[in-house]
């Protein structure tokens, strides 16, 4: 049994027709859990969580918008999804404390009735504040001493870094007799590397990937449209996560969860 009052506070000041200021106070919490994973039953403490968010909306020109964000989150007992020696099963364990705080931009622009781009950026600080009794990092397989403290270490699936940009272009055309639009796009994204693993561990950490899509099609007056489309582009290889092989399965053994290779097609569509 367990009971928690939540909610949000957001203020925001038009200090023209073109910006908005506004800050945001939000308190929220994830219930008890209970470990089942084998083992004994072990209460998993409820998260409470403490966000601020300050920043700004505007349209400084026609066509164009420029979004700015800061934010400090603080979790209490965070909850964290792990593995732990001679357990094939993942288990939670709870950081006494984690702290997650950036800064976010993003804008787009209308260039005439053809050109549309938005580009984004973010910097996240992502650590444990407190965490004392921290499962092994892989490096540490059989030390003697079950726990180690990650205090301090990043949060996993972070990246300092992230970055995005893309576009469309569009023309008025007629296809098949049918008035409606050719257009054709992209995006770039990018992200700096990670942590993946509960524990940081130098095994562990996902290297920094970019990725492109592409598409180009034709859009109907009418309501249908019909695009040919590729994901990754240029087939860059990469990893979603690594992780270290349950418990049973061979000390220091890793694995990996591969990123989708190039991926291409063709989609229809009609709206009415």
């Amino acid at each position: 049994d367990d009971t928690n009052l939540s909610g949000q506070l957001t203020v925001a000041f038009d200090a023209s027709d073109r910006i908005n200021y506004y800050a945001t106070y939000a308190k929220t919490f994830k219930t008890i859990g209970v470990n089942l994973g084998g083992g004994p039953a072990i209460e998993i403490p409820p998260e409470d969580v403490q966000h601020v968010e300050i920043g700004l909306k505007s349209t400084p020109f026609p066509g164009v918008t420029a979004n700015l964000t800061a934010y400090n989150t603080e979790i209490k007992d965070f909850q964290t999804q792990v593995l732990v020696p001679n357990n094939p099963r993942p288990v939670i364990a709870s950081a006494d404390e984690v702290r997650v705080r950036g800064v976010e931009f993003d804008g787009s622009a209308a260039i005439g009735d053809s050109v549309s781009v938005f580009a984004s950026v973010a910097y996240t600080d992502g650590e444990y504040v407190s965490f004392p009794n921290a499962p092994l990092p892989l490096e540490l397989t059989g030390q003697a001493q079950p726990f180690v403290d990650a205090s301090g270490g990043q949060l996993p699936g972070i990246s300092k870094w992230a970055a995005s940009a893309g576009g469309e272009y569009r023309i008025p055309v007629s296809f098949l007799g049918t008035a409606g639009e050719f257009f054709t796009g992209g995006e770039f994204s990018w992200r700096d590397d990670f942590s993946s693993s509960a524990t940081p561990s130098q095994f562990l950490n996902v290297d920094s990937y970019a990725l492109v899509n592409l598409r180009l099609g034709f859009r109907a007056d009418n309501g249908w449209s019909t695009q040919l489309w590729v994901r990754n582009a240029f087939d860059e290889e990469y990893f979603e996560l690594l992780q270290a092989a349950p418990g049973g399965q061979g000390a220091g053994h890793y694995g990996a969860q591969l990123g989708d290779p190039r991926t291409y097609g063709v989609t229809l569509r009609y709206a009415f």
